[in-house]
């Protein structure tokens, strides 16, 4: 049974009520995984831009289902800032493709701070499925994804390139069995 007074409780219903806006951020990853995936080559400038215009898209989607489900309390605010964060990152990122390996550096930072706000969302949210497990790796992938470019700040634009769109790919599908998750909490007596 969900507590409605307590806030983890309250942030997995409204993420329950909501779980196809979770399902929509899974599939702009997945959808920005294989574009990078699907174009071997890709510049380093055309992969700061691609990123740009997903971590806007992604920022723009996650404010707008935050607001939607945080009627009642300020439940959703990890969502809040990683959304500021992405937006941030991604006009960044499209307004300093000029000089794409400092966007890469600002792709890491993204990586961090979201992966950070992702880790305390799932944090919050009581144990009661696979949920806030799924979303917890996805925090935890972020993080990985952060790292890898800060290790290797000198990498080939092809590796650096093959780890963005790995990491959308499995950010997207842990999002997506997320999704399910949480929709499954919403059925569940």
């Amino acid at each position: 049974m969900i507590n409605e007074r307590n806030p983890g409780h309250l942030l997995l219903t409204t993420l329950s009520q909501n779980w196809w806006m979770v399902c929509a951020r899974g599939l702009l990853a997945i959808l920005l995984g294989l574009a990078i995936l699907l174009r071997p080559g890709l510049s380093l400038n055309l992969l700061v831009a691609t990123f740009g215009v997903y971590a806007v898209l992604d920022g723009a989607w996650a404010i707008a289902s935050a607001l939607r489900v945080s009627r009642i309390s300020f439940a959703m605010w990890p969502v809040l800032f990683e959304a500021a964060v992405s937006l941030g990152v991604g006009w960044l990122a499209l307004g300093w493709s000029l000089v794409p390996r400092d966007a890469v550096r600002a792709i890491a930072v993204w990586g961090l701070l979201t992966g950070v706000l992702e880790l305390v969302a799932a944090a919050r949210l009581p144990r009661q499925s696979a949920g806030p497990w799924l979303l917890l790796t996805g925090g935890a992938f972020s993080l990985f994804l952060a790292v890898l470019i800060l290790v290797l700040p000198y990498a080939g634009e092809p590796s650096v390139a093959r780890a963005v769109g790995v990491y959308a790919l499995g950010f997207g599908a842990l999002l997506v069995a997320a999704a399910g998750s949480l929709r499954k909490v919403l059925r569940t007596p």
